[in-house]
């Protein structure tokens, strides 16, 4: 097949498919061997690229394994806490009813440490300042009373009553991160941005 040096110009007769160089002077070799060394270089990247995303994938899946049942729970909290803090966002604290403050937490009512079972349950967490939450345990008394203003006494004992039922509650890493899930599905509703 003939066809024209990439390098200088002239007409030859090609010896390898797709190669465009006439290798008639000791440039156009010097270019030609450029131009395979780029390409080789420029495959062995490529091949390099796709073993670095293959190792990242099975790093992540190792990764996963390996997770604990409190990592997964861990994540999970994390979700649902994000979905409290927006589901209440223009919500005051539910303890001391301030809303002058930057930092929020989703504070649970019956303590989650304690409570295993309505750690994920929307009646048992709102929106707290974190100085009720962290600083002041949780701030209970008040935060019983602001629920039983917000929603009566029956709402409260319920929630109490499912707290003592439910205190020993072993979550499995399904539900978790079937939970996980539910709460990031419920967040992207809240703020599709």
């Amino acid at each position: 097949m003939k066809s024209n040096c990439k390098f200088c110009r002239k007409p030859f007769q090609q010896k390898i498919f797709n190669y465009r160089y006439c290798e008639s002077t000791p440039e156009c070799k010097e270019a030609g061997n450029e131009a395979k060394n780029a390409l080789i270089k420029k495959a062995m990247e490529k091949a390099k690229e796709k073993t670095k995303l293959k190792d990242k994938s099975e790093r992540a899946l190792l990764k996963d394994k390996l997770k604990t049942l409190s990592q997964y729970e861990a994540e999970a909290k994390k979700a649902f806490q994000k979905y409290i803090r927006l589901r209440d966002e223009l919500e005051n604290c539910i303890s001391c009813g301030v809303n002058d403050k930057n930092l929020w937490d989703g504070g649970h009512f019956k303590k989650a440490e304690i409570y295993s079972g309505v750690i994920f349950n929307e009646n048992n967490c709102h929106k707290q300042c974190r100085k009720c939450n962290r600083y002041l345990n949780g701030n209970e008394l008040m935060y019983r009373q602001g629920l039983v203003k917000k929603y009566g006494e029956k709402y409260v004992n319920d929630i109490e009553n499912l707290a003592n039922e439910t205190r020993q509650y072993k979550w499995t890493k399904e539900q978790l991160v079937s939970k996980k899930l539910q709460y990031e599905i419920k967040i992207k509703e809240l703020n599709p941005s």
